[in-house]
C-alpha cells in the first residue's frame, strides 16, 4: 500500500505544518507573562495522556513549542523557526526544559509511525532528525537564556481593532461592563464582543492560510515543485482563502451594524440619564410664580376724615 503524505505538513521543520502555525499564532497573541503558564499546560497535557501515540496535532504543537524553548538554550541558535512566531519570544524559565523533553519523549516513542506517513520516507526521517536534535539541545545543561529584544504588544486583529477605534477599549470584554446590566446597551455590547471575537478568528485564519500558501510558493520558486503536487496548494488553498474571505467580509459587516446599534443604544441611555437631571435643575432654578409677582400690594387706605367745619 502506498504511503500517504503527512496530512497538514508541507516541510520537515517544527513549524512546517498546520497545527504548528496555530502554535506560532498563540505565541504572538499572548502577553509575556501568559506564555510560560500556557507552555506548562501544553506539556502537562501531553505527558499525562494515556499510553500510545499522541494525537497528530498535539504532537506537532509539542514539537513547535519545544523548538522555541530550544532556540533559547546553548547550542540552539540553528533551530529552524521558519514560519514560527513573528514577535520576539520573551526569555522562558528553565523549568520548562525538562517538561519539554518529557513531552518530546511521548512524540518520539511512536516516531516510526509518523515517519511512515510521509510520502517520501527520507523527508520523514529528516523531520525525525530535527525533533531528536531539539531534544538533545533541551536536555543539555540548563543556563539562563539570552535576553530577548523588547516585545511589542500582542497582535491586534480586525475585530478588536474596530472596537479600539470606535469605542476606545483595549480589550473587547471591557465593553459590556460600561453599561447597566439588563439594559439594551449591555445586551448589544455582549453581542458586539462575541462578533468581534469571530471576526478576529477569521482574520487570524486568513493570515495563517495566506502565510502557509506563501511559504509553499517560495519553495516552489526555489525549484521544490513536489510541494505543489503533494499538498495541492494551488488546487485547494485558493478555494480556502476565498471561502474564508467571504465569511470574513460577512462577519465584518455584521460587526459594523452591531457597532452602529450599540452607539444608538448608548446614546439613548445617556439621554435618559441627562433628562431627569435637567428637569431637576430647572426645578431648582425656576422662581415661583408668587416670587415673580413680587410682594402683594397693600390695601388702599380709606380717605382721611375731613375736619373742616360745615358751613352754616
Amino acid at each position: 500500500m502506498p504511503r500517504r503524505p503527512l496530512i497538514g505538513s508541507w516541510d520537515t521543520g517544527p513549524f512546517h505544518n498546520d497545527a504548528a502555525v496555530g502554535t506560532a499564532e498563540r505565541f504572538d497573541s499572548l502577553f509575556d507573562s501568559e506564555v510560560p503558564p500556557w507552555l506548562h499546560r501544553l506539556f502537562d497535557v501531553a505527558i499525562s495522556m494515556p499510553k500510545g501515540p499522541l494525537d497528530t496535532d498535539m504532537a506537532q504543537e509539542v514539537v513547535a513549542a519545544a523548538a522555541v524553548i530550544a532556540s533559547q538554550c546553548p547550542g540552539g541558535e540553528g533551530v529552524d523557526l521558519n514560519s514560527g512566531p513573528r514577535e520576539p519570544v520573551p526569555p522562558l524559565p528553565t523549568d520548562l526544559r525538562p517538561k519539554a523533553v518529557a513531552a518530546l519523549d511521548r512524540v518520539l516513542a511512536h516516531a516510526d509511525a509518523e515517519v511512515g506517513r510521509w510520502h517520501v520516507r527520507e523527508r520523514g526521517e529528516q523531520w525525525l532528525g530535527n525533533v531528536q536534535r531539539i531534544r538533545l539541545i533541551l536536555a543539555g545543561p540548563a543556563s539562563s537564556p539570552e535576553p530577548a529584544s523588547p516585545r511589542r504588544q500582542r497582535q491586534v486583529f480586525a475585530g478588536l481593532q474596530l472596537l479600539r477605534d470606535r469605542f476606545g477599549v483595549e480589550d473587547a470584554m471591557d465593553l459590556h461592563v460600561r453599561q447597566p446590566e439588563g439594559s439594551p446597551a449591555h445586551a448589544l455590547a455582549v453581542l458586539l464582543e462575541l462578533r468581534s471575537y469571530e471576526v478576529d478568528t477569521l482574520d487570524r485564519e486568513l493570515r495563517a492560510t495566506a502565510s502557509r500558501a506563501g511559504e509553499t510558493l517560495v519553495q516552489v520558486a526555489k525549484g521544490s515543485h513536489s510541494d505543489v503536487q503533494t499538498n495541492g496548494v494551488l488546487r485547494f488553498t485558493g478555494v480556502e482563502l476565498e471561502t474564508l474571505g467571504a465569511r470574513f467580509a460577512l462577519a465584518s459587516r455584521d460587526l459594523q451594524d452591531l457597532a452602529n446599534r450599540y452607539e444608538y443604544a448608548v446614546k439613548d441611555v445617556t439621554d435618559q440619564a441627562v433628562a431627569p437631571r435637567s428637569a431637576a435643575a430647572r426645578t431648582r432654578t425656576t422662581p415661583s410664580t408668587a416670587a415673580e409677582a413680587g410682594p402683594t400690594p397693600a390695601a388702599a387706605a380709606p380717605p382721611a376724615a375731613s375736619h373742616r367745619p360745615h358751613r352754616p
